[in-house]
């Protein structure tokens, strides 16, 4: 507990003096009445109570209440724990938006699943800033460094393939990798953990090597790379934009959308991060509770301490009132 005015707990021992002092002259008093009376016998059939007798019941609870009370005085509060100190985050976010997203082995599909992990990302408050951006064969900056994830959230429900469908729909991983260190070398903070996290189902046409090279310049620019990966072993057979009618390939076979984890493992084993599978709910959450426990925040809601002051003026008047009580016999009367 602290005290807003901790000058007054000076008061408390001079305080509990003078009750010492007042009861033992009061005490006195009645050992003299008693002899006056003609003895303990008599001046118990007189006054109904044994006067010879020193109160210590009596002194114990005025001590108690003028303690308590001299402690609301004081301003008596709670002592609020101090909160561990964190580590700020930089979060780049970067979606995955080539046709291969639109799969289906996830339901509804790979790319719904993308941004419910934005969402739960940014909900969860893992980051002190967050930036969003988009990819295909290119990276499309949607949102820049932040700290209002209001802004991130207005974005997520928009980040679909169609988006950049006038483009090739390839994917790039290193062009991704190569401008999510160009801009944080415009918005760093020097104190930060910068983070990328590319969400994707892992294909890429530039090829594994080069997707590790540039996660290994990042590494070397001070950003770590963690993957999330989305789709199923199995892949998804395609469907044409705004159809239901199968996508094709050049020799008439259907189109599935694959999955590489090898590659999204790799990345993140060059990237210094780790990787997750988002495939449910255990997924996400472990990848924000690792985000957590890198930048030192809890989940976890201190309860509110209730206010002790209530309870000690409530047992100082309740004492100052039994107090009162044996000082006028009522209750020793009754009893006999």
């Amino acid at each position: 507990m602290t005290f807003a005015r901790p000058d007054l707990l000076g008061l408390a021992p001079a305080l509990c003096l003078l009750v010492v002092l007042a009861l033992l002259s009061q005490w006195r008093r009645s050992v003299r009445l008693v002899d006056a009376y003609g003895g303990p016998a008599a001046a118990r059939r007189l006054i109904g109570r044994r006067l010879e007798r020193f109160p210590a019941v009596r002194l114990l609870a005025t001590l108690i209440a003028v303690t308590s009370l001299v402690a609301v005085a004081s301003g008596v509060t709670p002592e609020v724990p101090e909160e561990a100190p964190t580590t700020p985050v930089d979060l780049m976010i970067a979606v995955d938006v080539s046709h291969s997203m639109t799969g289906t082995d996830l339901e509804p599909s790979r790319i719904a699943w993308a941004q419910r992990l934005v969402d739960e990302l940014v909900g969860a408050g893992v980051a002190d800033r967050i930036a969003l951006s988009i990819f295909a064969d290119w990276s499309y900056r949607l949102v820049p460094l932040t700290d209002d994830g209001d802004v991130v959230s207005f974005f997520a429900p928009w980040i679909v393939p169609e988006l950049v469908n006038t483009r090739d729909q390839g994917t790039s991983l290193s062009v991704l990798i190569d401008d999510a260190v160009a801009s944080w070398d415009e918005l760093a903070q020097p104190d930060a953990v910068p983070i990328v996290l590319v969400v994707s189902d892992g294909e890429t046409h530039d090829g594994a090597e080069a997707v590790i090279a540039s996660t290994r310049g990042a590494v070397d620019a001070g950003a770590t790379v963690w993957t999330a990966g989305l789709g199923t072993s199995t892949g998804s057979p395609l469907t044409l934009t705004g159809s239901t009618a199968p996508l094709l390939d050049g020799s008439g076979s259907p189109v599935v959308a694959g999955y590489d984890e090898g590659l999204l493992r790799q990345v993140a084993d060059a990237g210094r991060g780790a990787f997750y599978e988002i495939s449910g709910e255990d997924g996400i959450a472990s990848l924000v509770a690792d985000l957590r426990a890198l930048s030192g925040r809890t989940d976890s809601i201190a309860e509110p301490t209730e206010d002790p002051a209530v309870w000690l003026v409530l047992v100082g008047l309740v004492l100052l009132l039994l107090d009162a009580l044996f000082d006028t016999g009522v209750a020793v009367r009754r009893r006999s």
